[in-house]
């Protein structure tokens, strides 16, 4: 059998791990569940010691029979983690996720000492209080003692290479997302680190996502079972994973991906940042000298498992099947159910149905909703246009694209083809492909893309629909705009009343 290849993709909630060949075929995938330690404080931690064994564990029962032909590894991991450790390099606390709100008793004042113009540009994006920065600054205002006790920041896959490999590294797909990188330069940043009073020597080297950095230990090779030399390829994001796996690097391709959440990115030779103040759209390095330029959503997904747990108590197939069956008749579900983390929408927004009749019905209300997902990201498509970026086609991964449904309304909505490949697992297979590369099978992430990513299905804008979703998105956009002062009104009546 030839070399084979170990990708692991460490999400929030999952950890999945999958053995790959050179040829881009899966043969085995597994995936196991993450606890996230939470208390009313707002803490959202990984615990790293549980976090190092739950990752040794999937990689030990993955690689079970393909022992002797494992010759890479390749980690992709998610963003906005941090982790201060000791000068023994040992924890001062949990992995701080995305999902711990403590951050958010210092973040204005954070936002007050910074020239917020000036860091959109060096760092890609505006403040945000889930970053890594905005978690360092939290340490240092609010636990003093751990901050002063820290000698290293890691993220979560830094703190598995420091394991693996025994060396302080990063890489900067990852570390794009700290708010401490210099995007132009993919350097870390002397504004931003003058902001927390830290420096270059409290953060690990950054290395290119696309190379080999070095061999996995003895030690760690015997707890795996592995009988030859292993290389370690230090991936990309989980995100940036799913893109690759879904054919992102094409040009003039966008990314479209529908889980809980949701992303619409494109892979771009250049960083670029929104001309508008409003800071719409965040760019993100990817790898390979391209930036994975775009935004986000909190409420995709999350909307289908709402209607299914909360109101209808009915599969998801059933759910869509049910809105299948009618158009929304002038119906609009503005789906901000856990707040919105697009800027022009913001935390405070709230779930809305407008335009609510007696002849409507639940089919009508599931189709609104997923209508209102699609027309969300479209504002970021349209943000992305705006400052010159063509996008000729999509593709789309996750959970969301198991519903034809949702994919020919965003087909019709975003008025472009929409492509859904055959990979169920595209994370995983985009790591692989990031592995191939780096051992020089293919000369570039395109060619093995072409290579290796197939198409399953191909969804086209439906004229009728077309017509009328455009019409219906303008006057979705007017809701948003001019519901922001309710919004702004009601979240301060929930805070008063709970």
């Amino acid at each position: 059998m030839e070399d084979l290849i170990l990708a692991v993709d460490v999400g929030t909630t999952n950890i999945k791990a999958g053995v790959i060949d050179t040829n881009g075929k899966i043969l085995r995938t597994l995936r196991k569940e993450l606890v996230v330690e939470e208390d009313e404080t707002g803490k959202a931690e990984h615990n790293p010691q549980k976090l190092l064994d739950a990752f040794l564990s999937i990689c030990r029962e993955a690689v079970a029979g393909y022992e002797k032909w494992i010759s890479y590894i390749v980690i992709s991991s998610y963003q906005f983690g941090l982790l201060p450790l000791d000068e023994k390099l040992q924890p001062l606390t949990g992995i701080i996720t995305l999902l711990d709100l403590r951050p958010r008793e210092t973040f204005n004042e954070l936002s007050r000492r910074i020239d917020i113009q000036e860091f959109y540009k060096r760092t890609g994006a505006p403040p945000l209080f889930i970053s890594p920065l905005s978690k360092i600054y939290w340490l240092k205002k609010k636990r003093r003692e751990i901050f002063e006790k820290t000698r290293y920041f890691l993220s979560s896959k830094d703190y598995l290479l420091l394991n693996l490999l025994g060396e302080l590294y990063t890489e900067p797909s990852s570390s794009s997302a700290t708010q401490l990188m210099n995007i132009n330069s993919l350097e870390w940043d002397s504004y931003s680190l003058s902001i927390l009073g830290i420096s270059e020597s409290n953060l690990p080297q950054i290395v290119p996502s696309e190379k080999v950095i070095g061999k996995l230990s003895d030690s760690i090779k015997r707890i795996l079972g592995l009988k030859r030399d292993v290389y370690l390829i230090p991936g990309v994001y989980d995100g940036g994973a799913v893109g690759l796996g879904i054919g992102g690097m094409e040009d003039s391709v966008g990314v479209i991906n529908i889980g809980t959440t949701a992303m619409l990115r494109v892979a771009y030779p250049q960083p670029i940042i929104d001309k508008d103040k409003s800071m719409r759209f965040q760019a993100y390095f990817l790898c390979s000298n391209r930036w994975f330029v775009g935004g986000a959503i909190n409420n995709a997904g999350i909307i289908l498992k709402w209607f299914r747990d909360n109101i209808f108590e009915l599969p998801y197939e059933e759910l869509t099947s049910l809105a299948e069956k009618v158009n929304s008749k002038n119906l609009f579900f503005l789906p901000f159910i856990t707040g919105e983390r697009y800027p022009e929408i913001g935390n405070i927004a709230s779930g809305v149905v407008w335009g609510l009749r007696s002849f409507h019905t639940r089919n009508h209300l599931i189709r609104a909703g997923m209508e209102g997902v699609a027309f969300t990201l479209r504002m970021a498509y349209d943000a992305l246009k705006e400052n010159g970026v063509e996008i000729e086609k999509f593709r789309a991964g996750g959970g969301g694209t198991r519903s034809p449904l949702w994919m020919q309304i965003f087909s019709s909505i975003f008025n472009k083809p929409i492509e859904v490949t055959e990979c169920e697992e595209p994370a995983l297979l985009g790591s692989a492909l990031l592995a191939l590369y780096a051992i020089k099978r293919y000369e570039s992430l395109q060619e093995a893309t072409k290579d290796i990513v197939k198409l399953k299905e191909t969804y086209i804008p439906a004229e009728g629909l077309r017509v009328e979703y455009e019409k219906s998105y303008e006057f979705f956009k007017f809701l948003v705009k001019n519901l922001r002062k309710a919004f702004k009104k009601h979240s301060h009546f929930e805070r008063r009343y709970g």
